[in-house]
């Protein structure tokens, strides 16, 4: 069993693939983004909630280090809103289960002009699982055995096991130069040092505490970007980004917090874009502690909540119902709109009923209700909200759910310890990559149900188990969506959990400028590309 790699928790936190796992591109992927003739240079302000620890996924991986970073570096595949598509790689096969051959662009340079090579790409693959490694983004590489170079322009990457997911684990292993690496040590991407990357941006400069400049990188292979510079300042206080947006002292910022939000919708000038945020807010029932092994009473709890009327009128509309712990956007490499809006609707629903709340308690082995009790994170007050929300409701069918806030760190520790009596939790879960398996394996193998891991159900299903094996090891893109539309099915009929809602991803954007395509998995991918100016 594969384990688990949430990069966030922050919960509280086979159009790419073909039968074969063989894709190839043309040499300029990303030939059709970038500045056209004649077009006026941008130079960016944008704001960052804290300075990053390290240029470098080594060293921080952070989400304020990956929205800088993504700019400097490359992998071998990158994002493109949502669509995993070839970067320094120019294609790759699956040769075997366990065996991915990647070829290499041949005219990629490093920022200080030295060419990209192959064992500038092994390095940075084996750097994470050498010996004594403390690689902040290692157990995103969770399968990776050895890297080889097998060619001028060709590295073979050795997995441990089967994992279909692999195909988006280069994403949490850009390229570095293995020779400016080796002579910075541990002090590679700390602030004040030389940064080398690939990628469309070099970095001018980088100070803990007045921020970061990256100016267009004039040797990058691929073409060139509208936005000539970014200049990065840190910026945690949302009503000082507010006014830092008001006045023009920043341009924009990505990850608004849904319970902020009303202080931007009304700054003069400043736009509030809405993405997917492969996100789900999602309640877990722990189905070994009474009364919640009680199927229902898990469909009580799930029959009193009113999706409909607290994504519309609590959050905005910046959020949708959800019944799958997986959102839509998570297929993008698998389906299409339509085949997707199938799965969905083959999964089943729990729709809000205060009828059938009652008539399903009354069914319990606690018909006249009870009484429990459920911590949030107070850096997620709309989950608050939720839980209030559902505590009126379930209020009138006997139960009394008390809702309290407590510090971030306190609810970590509560959900990664011992899951004994865990009753009933809430959480945010985000994504790592755009692909449902990334959910799946977070919450529902049996495995995962020990500290440390998500799976806070403590859900056992050995049926479950062997579909999720069973998309891990396959190599077939129609096979794995097939498994996994069978796993969301069969868990929402056993109800460990009820998700709550898909939350949006917000960003605030400031005049003249728009963003399309924005998401959840913003920070992965060369988001300047996509501003452009009115």
């Amino acid at each position: 069993m594969i384990t688990s790699r949430r990069r966030t928790i922050l919960v509280a936190a086979a159009a790419a693939v073909t039968a074969a796992l063989a894709l190839t591109s043309c040499s300029q992927s990303n030939g059709s983004k970038g500045a056209a003739a004649g077009s006026d240079d941008i130079q960016l302000k944008w704001a960052l909630a804290s300075a990053p620890r390290a240029l470098d996924m080594y060293g921080d991986f952070s989400s304020n280090a990956n929205i800088v970073d993504s700019l400097v570096y490359e992998s071998l595949v990158k994002l493109d809103n949502l669509k995993l598509e070839p970067s320094l790689a120019t294609k790759w096969e699956a040769t075997t289960p366990t065996t991915y051959v990647y070829t290499l662009r041949d005219d990629a340079t490093f920022s200080d002009g030295k060419p990209v090579t192959a064992d500038d790409v092994a390095f940075s693959f084996n750097r994470h699982i050498a010996d004594g490694s403390t690689s902040a983004s290692v157990s995103h590489l969770k399968t990776l055995k050895e890297a080889k170079v097998t060619g001028e322009h060709e590295v073979t990457i050795e997995l441990t096991q089967p994992d279909a997911t692999w195909i988006y684990d280069p994403l949490f292993a850009p390229i570095v130069e293995k020779s400016v690496v080796e002579k910075a040590g541990a002090q590679y991407g700390a602030p004040g040092t030389t940064v080398v990357g690939s990628g469309p941006y070099t970095v001018a400069s980088f100070d803990a505490s007045s921020g970061i400049k990256l100016e267009r990188n004039e040797k990058y292979w691929g073409a060139k970007p509208d936005v000539a510079s970014v200049s990065f300042s840190y910026i945690a206080d949302p009503s000082a980004l507010s006014l830092a947006l008001r006045s023009g002292d920043v341009d924009g910022y990505f990850g608004i917090a849904l319970s902020k939000v009303s202080q931007f919708k009304n700054v003069s000038g400043v736009t509030i874009e809405q993405g997917d945020g492969l996100a789900t807010s999602s309640l877990m029932f722990d189905v070994e502690s009474k009364p919640f092994d009680d199927i229902h009473v898990r469909k009580a709890i799930a029959s009193a909540w009113d999706a409909e009327s607290f994504t519309k009128n609590v959050l905005g509309g910046y959020a949708k119902p959800a019944n799958a712990i997986a959102s839509p956007g998570f297929w993008t490499n698998l389906a299409d709109a339509d085949e997707v809006s199938k799965i969905y609707d083959s999964i089943p629903t729990i729709d809000f009923d205060m009828k059938t709340a009652k008539a399903e308690l009354a069914k319990s082995s606690v018909p006249d209700g009870f009484t429990t009790s459920i911590s949030y994170p107070d850096a997620r007050p709309e989950l608050g909200q939720a839980l209030q929300v559902l505590a009126e409701n379930l209020k009138k069918i006997g139960i009394t759910l008390n809702v309290k806030e407590i510090p971030y760190q306190q609810w970590v520790s509560l959900i990664s310890g011992s899951h004994e009596n865990l009753t009933i939790q809430i959480a945010q879960w985000n994504p790592d990559y755009p692909d449902p398996s990334d959910l799946i394996l977070s919450q529902y193998p049996s495995s995962h149900a020990v500290p440390n891991q998500y799976n806070l159900s403590n859900y056992k299903n050995p049926a479950v188990d062997t579909m999720i094996d069973q998309e891990l090891a396959s190599t077939d893109p129609e096979e794995r969506k097939t498994l996994m539309t069978s796993i969301l099915q069969t868990v929402a009929k056993d109800v460990p959990n009820v998700n709550l809602y898909w939350p949006s991803t917000l960003m605030a954007i400031r005049a003249p400028y728009e963003y399309s395509g924005y998401n959840g998995m913003y920070s992965s991918e060369q988001w300047t590309y996509n501003i452009t100016k009115k």
